[in-house]
């Protein structure tokens, strides 16, 4: 094996690793912390913002996914369709398109409803009106619903890539 398959494979074990741990960590503590906090969680959730969370987990999940396509080509041969035909090649394809779609949803679903969380945030800190308050309120717990349920489906199905990821060499 060369240095570089074997330098991408590694990449994509860590960055793997780092991004369901990262939207375990997120999920099933700092966002249930930030909502117990009431009004400072905003104050939290703005400085996870800035400090470049959604640029973070962007680049984990996008680093992923780019070195677990080039690890199937290289597994497949370039895309053969007999080799993709194996069981092999397909429980690491149905893994891999898995991580794909729970990248595009960690990105399209919970990435830009923390981003207009954040704004939504911002503009209920200067805002006087009771009514326009209101509204903004109920949109922020909306959007923290969003978040929570697109977070715990991009948790499901990265657990079930991880299985197959860790399973596909030995079917």
């Amino acid at each position: 094996m060369n240095a570089l398959f074997l330098s991408i494979r590694a990449l994509h074990v860590l960055c793997a690793a780092l991004w369901l741990g990262s939207v375990t960590l997120l999920a099933f503590f700092v966002m249930p912390s930030i909502e117990r906090m009431g009004a400072d969680g905003g104050k939290v959730m703005s400085n996870l913002q800035r400090a470049g969370l959604n640029a973070f987990m962007g680049a984990i999940a996008g680093l992923t996914i780019l070195s677990g396509i080039y690890l199937y080509w290289h597994l497949t041969s370039g895309f053969d369709p007999t080799i993709s035909a194996t069981t092999e090649a397909k429980v690491f394809g149905f893994g891999g398109l898995l991580g794909l779609i729970a990248g595009i949803l960690g990105g399209s679903v919970v990435g830009r409803s923390a981003r207009t969380l954040d704004a939504t945030a911002a503009t209920l800190a200067t805002t006087t009106d009771g009514a326009t308050r209101t509204q903004l309120l109920a949109d922020m717990q909306r959007l923290r619903g969003r978040i929570r349920t697109g977070g715990n489906i991009v948790i499901v199905l990265l657990v079930v890539t991880v299985i197959l990821m860790a399973i596909g060499h030995y079917l």
